[in-house]
């Protein structure tokens, strides 16, 4: 049995502590407010804001879990890293969990570091910056708080006319304590997909067929899979997958998602 600790205990969580459960682990559910859904079914719950550091060593200390699954954006990633260099185990790493809970470490790893073609984009942390960003991108644009999910605080941006509205509800809508936001030029797509992989302790990059979704007005329709691509983007969409895994380092499934461009 290994003792599993979960940070963010929503509706996800309790999936995973169900799953964890059928399994025969010990799972001790975190969140900054009691009776969450996955603290319902799990064998002990922790209330706390895990933005506060100490808070997250102390109750990492108390409880010495084998394994820490992060499930929200609203934690202190950095301590991880110490964590994991104590021998726990941290799902699928650190490294993962620091860049993928960030739009600014991720999108840098993949334009930057690694080369692969983004949209373009700037960050700000005042509404001047934002507006020499915009000038520069041009419209239509899109713009996002730094650190968000579930769309939070996403929006469309056609003209000069929307862009203090736009920035107004980026920056409330954040997650955690980071203030800054991500504009970022649009891209009309044609398709957009989900590529699984399963990267291996002991063992090759694994992908699993392609998963096609339908969005209307910003919202979710639906999903289905196998989706169709022709064998040359197939290609590309696993070797990029397989090396922005590579770069995140950690074993586990993962969900890269791709736009499919006109």
């Amino acid at each position: 049995m290994k003792k599993i600790m979960l940070l963010g205990s929503g509706e996800l969580g309790k999936e995973f502590t169900i799953a964890a459960k059928r399994a025969g682990q010990y799972v001790i559910a975190c969140d900054k407010y009691d009776n969450a859904p996955a603290m319902q079914v799990a064998d002990e719950r922790e209330v706390f804001s895990m933005l506060d550091g100490d808070a997250l060593t102390a109750v990492v200390e108390k409880h010495h879990p084998d394994i820490i699954v992060p499930e929200i954006e609203a934690i202190r990633t950095e301590r991880l890293f110490d964590f994991e260099k104590e021998g726990i185990q941290i799902v699928p790493s650190a490294r993962a969990v620091n860049y993928t809970m960030n739009r600014r470490a991720i999108r840098d790893l993949a334009a930057k570091e690694l080369g692969l073609r983004t949209a373009k984009y700037f960050y700000a942390k005042t509404f001047e910056e934002f507006k020499k960003a915009a000038d520069e991108i041009g419209f239509p644009c899109v713009v996002k708080p730094l650190m968000s999910s579930s769309g939070h605080g996403q929006s469309y941006v056609h003209n000069d006319d929307e862009l203090k509205e736009a920035y107004k509800e980026a920056m409330e809508e954040g997650r955690g304590d980071v203030k800054e936001v991500i504009i970022e030029e649009f891209i009309d797509f044609d398709s957009e997909f989900t590529l699984l992989t399963v990267t291996q302790k002991n063992g090759p990059t694994l992908f699993c067929p392609p998963i096609g979704h339908v969005q209307k007005g910003g919202d979710y329709r639906e999903s289905w899979q196998p989706f169709h691509l022709p064998e040359e983007a197939l290609k590309k969409a696993q070797h990029i997958a397989a090396e922005v895994t590579k770069a995140l380092t950690g074993a586990g499934l993962w969900g890269v998602e791709f736009f499919l461009s006109k």
